[in-house]
């Protein structure tokens, strides 16, 4: 799931955000977490928990 969302953003933004997760697999960035959320509902997914 998170790696269609990470090629998603180098297509779109390149490496203008860091995409690097913590030990429990969450995304450091909180811009990153805001992305990672709407980008799952706009996709309908009811799995991205992380």
């Amino acid at each position: 799931m998170n790696k269609s969302f990470e090629a998603w953003m180098r297509r779109r933004y390149g490496n203008r955000y860091d995409l690097t997760r913590d030990m429990h697999g969450y995304y450091c960035r909180e811009i990153v977490k805001r992305m990672f959320e709407v980008w799952c509902e706009c996709k309908g997914e009811t799995s991205c928990n992380r």
